[in-house]
C-alpha cells in the first residue's frame, strides 16, 4: 500500500461487549499484514480514563442489558437526538481527553481508528480545536446510521453498506468522507472451509441439519436455556452446536438439558474457531450484534435473530430481515415454528443463504486498512474551528 515500515496505527475500542475488540483486532492484524507497520489496540476508558471507571461502566451496561433492556433502547434513541455540539456531548468527549492528547503527542501515531462512537467524539474535538494533526477514521459497527456516531471533524467513516452511506449523506456528512467497506472481521472468515471435513472433525452426523446457537462472548443472549429446550424437544432430526462464551455455568446447564434429548448436542465455552462452526452449520440462532452478524453473512449463513438488545441490535435485525438473510421470531413458539418451516422447505433456507452471501463482506478489514493507509500517508492538517 506504499506505506513505509514503521507506520503506526492506533486502534481504540471499549469493553462493552466483545464485538468492538474483535473489530479492532481484525483491523490491526490486517494493518500489520498489509503495511508491515505497527498497530496498537487500546481500551480507551481503561487506558485514558480509569480502569475502575471502565470496569464499573461495563458492569452497569451488562446489568442494564440483562435486567432493563428497555432503558438501553431509550438511551439509544436519546443519543440519536442530541446534537454533536451540545453540552452533553462535549462533556462526554472531554472524558479522558487530556491524557489521550498527551499520548498522541508522545507516541505520535500516524492515524487513529475508532470502533466506538464515544472517543470518536473526543478525537473529533481534538481535531476541531487544532490540538492534534493525527487523522481519524471511524468504523461504524452496526447496520443503521445513527447520529451518536457522527462528529464534525472525523476525517473518514467506513460503513457496512451503501444504504448507510445514504444515511450519512442525509446527516450532512460530505461524500468524500464516507467509504462503504463492510464491518471488519477476522481473516478466518475469508478462508475456504471444507464443510464435510469440518463436520467430520466436529463429530456431526451427515445429512442431519446443524443449528448453531451463539450466546455471545459474555453470554448476553439471555434466552439460551429456553432455546436449548426448543431444540432438545424438536420433533425433526436436528443437531446443535451451542457456544456459551465466558459463561461456564450456562454451559453446564446446557449440557444438563441436552443430556435428556434424543438429539446430538455439542456445547462449547469461548471459542476461536467460529468460522469453522459457521461453515458446518445450516442455521444460526443469535442476537443481532453487528460483528456476529457480519461473520455470519461472510459465511453465507442464514439466521434466526432472537433476543436482540433494544436499540442498535433491533435496527440490525430489521436490516437483515428486510434483505432476506434472517427471520426474527419474537417468542419461543415462533422460534419453533420458524425452525419447522425452514426444515420443511429447504428452498427457503437456500434463499436466505443466497441473501446472506449478497450482503457478506469478508474483505472489509482489507478495505478499511486501505483507507487508513491513505490517511496515514496524506499530509492532513488539524480541522480548525469555524
Amino acid at each position: 500500500m506504499g506505506q513505509p515500515t514503521g507506520t503506526f496505527l492506533l486502534v481504540l475500542y471499549c469493553s462493552a461487549g466483545g464485538g468492538h475488540q474483535r473489530v479492532g483486532e481484525a483491523i490491526a492484524q490486517e494493518w500489520k499484514a498489509r503495511t508491515g507497520g505497527r498497530a496498537e489496540i487500546l481500551n480507551y476508558f481503561a487506558r485514558f480514563v480509569n480502569p475502575l471507571f471502565d470496569a464499573v461502566t461495563t458492569f452497569c451496561y451488562f446489568q442494564a442489558v440483562q435486567y432493563a433492556p428497555k432503558v438501553c433502547g431509550r438511551f439509544y434513541d436519546l443519543m440519536g437526538r442530541i446534537h454533536p455540539d451540545s453540552r452533553f456531548r462535549r462533556a462526554i468527549n472531554r472524558t479522558g481527553m487530556r491524557r489521550f492528547e498527551r499520548y498522541l503527542a508522545r507516541e505520535r501515531p500516524d492515524v487513529v481508528c475508532c470502533v466506538h462512537w464515544t472517543f470518536a467524539g473526543t478525537m473529533s474535538d481534538l481535531r476541531g480545536q487544532g490540538r492534534t494533526p493525527v487523522p481519524c477514521l471511524t468504523v461504524i459497527t452496526d447496520y443503521v446510521s445513527h447520529a451518536e456516531w457522527l462528529h464534525p471533524h472525523v476525517d473518514r467513516y467506513c460503513v457496512p453498506h451503501a444504504l448507510m452511506r445514504d444515511g450519512l449523506l442525509a446527516h450532512g456528512i460530505p461524500p468524500e468522507r464516507i467509504a462503504v467497506s463492510g464491518i471488519p472481521i477476522r481473516r478466518q472468515f475469508q478462508q475456504p472451509h471444507d464443510r464435510d471435513a469440518v463436520r467430520t472433525r466436529l463429530g456431526l452426523v451427515p445429512g442431519v441439519p446443524v443449528v448453531l446457537v451463539m450466546a455471545g462472548a459474555f453470554a448476553m443472549l439471555g434466552s439460551v436455556d429456553d432455546l436449548v429446550q426448543v431444540l432438545a424437544r424438536f420433533p425433526r432430526p436436528v443437531q446443535a452446536l451451542v457456544v456459551c462464551g465466558h459463561a461456564p455455568r450456562l454451559a453446564d446447564r446446557v449440557r444438563a438439558a441436552a443430556a435428556s434429548s434424543r438429539h446430538r448436542f455439542h456445547v462449547f465455552g469461548y471459542v476461536d474457531n467460529v468460522a469453522e462452526l459457521m461453515a458446518a452449520s445450516d442455521l444460526l440462532i443469535t442476537k443481532a450484534g453487528g460483528v456476529t452478524v457480519s461473520e455470519a453473512l461472510a459465511m453465507h449463513l442464514p439466521m434466526l435473530v432472537y433476543g436482540s438488545i433494544p436499540g442498535q441490535e433491533e435496527s440490525n435485525t430489521e436490516f437483515l430481515v428486510t434483505h432476506g438473510a434472517a427471520l426474527a421470531p419474537r417468542t419461543l413458539a415462533e422460534v419453533h415454528h420458524a425452525l419447522e418451516a425452514l426444515c420443511a422447505d429447504p428452498e427457503s433456507l437456500a434463499r436466505m443463504r443466497r441473501a446472506a452471501a449478497r450482503l457478506g463482506r469478508p474483505d472489509a478489514a482489507e478495505a478499511v486498512v486501505a483507507h487508513l493507509a491513505q490517511l496515514a500517508g496524506g499530509a492532513t492538517a488539524p480541522h480548525r474551528p469555524g
